[in-house]
Order: structure tokens, then C-alpha cells, then sequence
């Protein structure tokens, strides 16, 4: 099929980068749009950046795309995307913002990290996903009333988790409840909560990080999940075409 429906832009989380040698950040994601009819663009932001160095970089890589946009974002470009919309003046070519496990209201995981010896402290990004700092964050960046705003949280018990990070998992359900690993259910909600997926943070992209060979656990396909966004997209511009 000759992808020449909606635009989709896929924005990739902290750390992220969209293809690694043969796979893609959004693991078997763009093939699957693009066969629903979708055009995919997939952004490079600074993979260790604050929300506006990712924000700046995201508006110059869209201001030339012809609208609607529709974003799906993951983690902390949930962020950016957010900041790019109403500091930017992007709203004007953005229709919808989906967001997947994005820390709207902070993470406990990074206070836990700038309060002790991780190398992760290091990074330019950190420091903007407290709880603090996103308080501010977001007493700044009201949604745009001609943008819809959807967001999808995750949680697994934090023994399902991936070993090497249960102890943020464990930070974040002491301090905020059911979580992923490093967002919390709470903080991910953000406009209309879709649900909660019961995934961790990663296999929300299709990355299988449990490394158990001792313990199975229900695996979470994630390419339903965009599929679903996919038919909401292509449901709203229908909709939106039936009443021009």
C-alpha cells in the first residue's frame, strides 16, 4: 500500500536514537504504519539533551512539514513535543499529541539517580524530570486548546521487571505507585488516559529486556498498540473530512 495518508511522527525517548545498525527505536512500528496507509517520520533528537535543546531540535526538523501532524511519543519526547507545541507556535501544523509512558508530573527515578552516584546524573536531561522541576515545566506549558492531547501509561510489578532496573522501579512505587520501571501510572496520564498497559517501559517500543531464564512472565505485544493509535488517527482526519 502507497503511504500517502496522514502524517505520523514517531519521537523517540532519552538515550534513544531511531535505528541502531538493523532496529529501529519503534521496533517494527514504521512498516506497520506505512502499510495502514500512514506517511512515518521519525525524528533524530539529542539523545541526552534537556526538554528544550530536544524541543528546538524537533521544531526546525518539522517547521516545513505540511500539517496534520499526528505524534506518538515515547518517554521524555512526550516532553519536548509538548514544549515544541506551545513555545514554538507548532500547534499551527500539530493536530494530536499521543504520548506512551511520558513523565508528565516528573519521575521519582530521577531524583533517586541525582542523588547518588549514577553516571546517568551526567546527563543535560535529568535534572528536568523531577517532580520539581516538571511542576514548573508544566505551569509553563499549558495544552493548546487546537491540539489533542492522549496519553497511555504502563505498569508491571516490580518483580517483572527488568533486574537491572527494579531498584528505580522500586523508588517510584514507594513515592508513586504502579509504574513501568520509570514512569509511574499517575505521571503518565496526561489529556484523555487511554489506559494502562501492563508493560514495562521498554517493551512499549518491542524491546524484551527480561534477561529471567528461571521465571517466564506474560509478554506484551506492542504493535497492537500502535495499530490502535493508527486507526484512531485515520478515524479522526475521517471525521474530520466528513465535516468540512
Amino acid at each position: 500500500m502507497t503511504a500517502n495518508g496522514p502524517k505520523v511522527v514517531l519521537l523517540h525517548g532519552m538515550l534513544g536514537i531511531p535505528r541502531f545498525f538493523w532496529r529501529e527505536y519503534f521496533h517494527n512500528v514504521r512498516p506497520m504504519l506505512e502499510q495502514m496507509g500512514l506517511q512515518v517520520i521519525v525524528p533524530r533528537l539529542p539523545w541526552g539533551g534537556t526538554i528544550k535543546a530536544r524541543a528546538d531540535s524537533l521544531f526546525e526538523q518539522l517547521k516545513n512539514e505540511a500539517g496534520p501532524l499526528h505524534l506518538i511519543a515515547h518517554s521524555m519526547s512526550g516532553l519536548d513535543a509538548r514544549s515544541c507545541i506551545m513555545h514554538m507556535n507548532s500547534h499551527a501544523n500539530i493536530a494530536s499529541l499521543t504520548t506512551l509512558s511520558t513523565p508528565h508530573h516528573g519521575s521519582a527515578a530521577a531524583d533517586y539517580v541525582l542523588s547518588g552516584f549514577s553516571l546517568f546524573r551526567l546527563l543535560s536531561s535529568m535534572a528536568d524530570l523531577t517532580p520539581k522541576a516538571i511542576r514548573i515545566f508544566n505551569g509553563q506549558t499549558p495544552n493548546h486548546p487546537n491540539v489533542i492531547y492522549r496519553s497511555y501509561s504502563a505498569a508491571r510489578p516490580v518483580a517483572e521487571q527488568p533486574c537491572f532496573v527494579r531498584r528505580y522501579g522500586r523508588t517510584i512505587q514507594a513515592a508513586e505507585g504502579d509504574n513501568d520501571s520509570q514512569v509511574s501510572v499517575s505521571s503518565a496520564q496526561w489529556g484523555e488516559h487511554v489506559r494502562t498497559l501492563y508493560a514495562d517501559h521498554f517493551e512499549i517500543i518491542g524491546l524484551n529486556l527480561w534477561m529471567n531464564p528461571f521465571r517466564k512472565r506474560q509478554r506484551f505485544n506492542h504493535i497492537p498498540l500502535y495499530r490502535e493509535i493508527a486507526e484512531w488517527i485515520l478515524r479522526f482526519e475521517q471525521e474530520k473530512e466528513g465535516g468540512e
